[in-house]
């Protein structure tokens, strides 16, 4: 085969991320090709399989921008794309990239787009009453600086004479605004909330301390919280919205139904993953008055996947799972009398295991010393003789509380490091609030240290977590969350789409 016969059968498109070959041209040609040409083809075309495995990148979805229309429709010819391959996109009408440009580049990598195909709005230059803006333009892009002054008379939301305020990815850092001095402030009506006097006229320097309703928040997102009264106003205007999640991010290889601009307190959201990935942490995420749990997951590819990993003869470990995700870590024990050699954990890496311990037997058994005391404490004490493997737990007295781990092993001659028995001295307020849940029997005003409540969650909710929070050293230990059951999302769950891009 020549190479001018090559060229028109083997076309290799450099625009596209994808090492292509034309089937249609080489069937066209093969009359012409001996038996070692058509040997170097077949070689090439496996060649180029194996190289195609190495595509980490999906189509992107682009905020507020856009891509050449041909990559949605031939997307499956384009993506997945190799490393290094560039992208580019330009920005819709009042949008710029992070550099301010209208158009911009990304780079596959093995984690991904770099930078994230992303535009951010501009900020248009306010009308300030009573203030002035001594810049002449009119739009501000992203993360730029913006400096206003207010006339006499007249303070910024800081209090000042003039600020500065950054154009942020949703707007100004905080809305430029000139408000009149104050010799006295009144407290705005409240809804969802309470003040704790019956006072409504407060002077400059003053406070007043204000507290939310269940589900909903202060100006500062807390439960309850102070104002203080300034010269240009309220430094925080009392008020209780309804508790709100932060928007979530597009999911790279994935979608989540359903989106919304806000997300409020018990809202659901679920994950699903395009065809040949697989998500990596839950599918369904509650938003909280702490934010969202839990984490939202990550759409990964078969090659980042890990099997059970390899276990050695005469070894265990605690838990098993089918798959593992990229950066698990499990922990592999040695059968009683035998002792490892090697690291006691593997780790999964883009689909590998690291290499795993070996467990051999013991030329002979090391015997422990006596198990060590810890005060005011007492031990299960069921031999006396310990050998490797053998375990011994404690228990502390009444009035002290357990640090550190309960159970103590003999390793190889040694013993594992015991706990502590710490004296409990201080004693707990109320048990923490759990949304959607609440605590068995009635509430105290003071709980002792040691003691404990047990939680449970309304109907249509699941428990997640330590069903029982006990109180130690003055504080609780965490509470369990309550997070909805399919009930909640019913109508955005019944027909999940199986494929779908963006």
């Amino acid at each position: 085969m020549q190479e001018d016969d090559f060229q028109k059968c083997c076309v290799l498109n450099e625009e596209s991320p994808a090492f292509f070959i034309s089937f249609v041209d080489i069937f066209k040609h093969t009359t012409k090709m001996r038996s070692k040409d058509l040997s170097f083809i077949i070689i090439l075309i496996i060649s180029g399989e194996l190289y195609a495995e190495e595509k980490p990148c999906g189509l992107p979805r682009v905020e507020n921008g856009r891509i050449a229309p041909y990559y949605y429709t031939f997307g499956s010819f384009y993506f997945p794309t190799r490393v290094d391959q560039k992208l580019s996109f330009s920005c819709l009408a009042g949008y710029t990239t992070e550099t301010g440009k209208q158009e911009g580049k990304a780079t596959c990598t093995t984690e991904g787009w770099a930078p994230e195909p992303r535009c951010f709005k501009k900020c248009t230059k306010p009308h300030l009453v009573n203030g002035f803006i001594s810049d002449a333009k009119l739009l501000y892009k992203f993360q730029e600086d913006m400096r206003y002054s207010c006339a006499s008379g007249y303070k910024t939301r800081g209090g000042r004479d003039e600020e500065v305020v950054q154009c942020l990815a949703d707007g100004w850092s905080s809305p430029p605004a000139c408000g009149k001095e104050h010799e006295t402030c009144l407290a705005p009506e409240l809804h969802h909330g309470n003040y704790s006097t019956t006072q409504r006229t407060f002077k400059v320097k003053d406070k007043v301390r204000y507290e939310c309703a269940p589900g909903y928040s202060t100006a500062g997102g807390l439960r309850a919280e102070e104002a203080e009264c300034h010269t240009y106003g309220w430094s925080l205007a009392p008020e209780c919205t309804k508790l709100k999640c932060a928007s979530l991010r597009l999911i790279e290889n994935g979608y989540f139904r359903p989106t919304k601009k806000t997300y409020e307190e018990g809202d659901v959201v679920q994950f699903f993953c395009h065809e040949n990935y697989y998500l990596s942490g839950s599918d369904l995420i509650q938003c909280y008055n702490f934010g969202w749990y839990p984490e939202p997951p990550a759409c990964e590819g078969r090659r980042n996947r890990c099997p059970p990993p390899p276990l050695p003869r005469n070894s265990r470990i605690q838990t098993y799972s089918m798959t593992y995700r990229h950066g698990e870590t499990v922990r592999i024990e040695c059968e009683l009398n035998f002792e490892m050699q090697g690291s006691e954990e593997v780790h999964c890496d883009h689909g590998k295991w690291t290499e795993p311990p070996q467990c051999t037997e013991e030329k002979e058994r090391v015997a422990c010393e006596a198990p060590p005391l810890v005060e005011n404490s007492a031990a299960n004490l069921r031999s006396e003789v310990y050998h490797s493997g053998d375990k011994v737990t404690y228990r502390c007295e009444s009035g002290y509380h357990l640090r550190g781990p309960k159970e103590i092993t003999c390793k190889r001659g040694t013993w594992t490091l015991p706990p502590e028995c710490v004296e409990n001295n201080e004693n707990c307020k109320a048990p923490p609030v759990v949304i959607n849940g609440a605590v068995v029997g009635g509430l105290l005003a003071s709980y002792p240290a040691g003691s404990s409540v047990e939680y449970r969650c309304d109907e249509y909710y699941l428990l997640k977590g330590a069903q029982k929070s006990q109180c130690e050293q003055g504080q609780w230990s965490p509470p369990p969350v309550c997070l909805g059951k399919a009930k909640n999302t019913l109508n955005f769950l019944k027909f999940p789409p199986h494929h779908q891009l963006y």
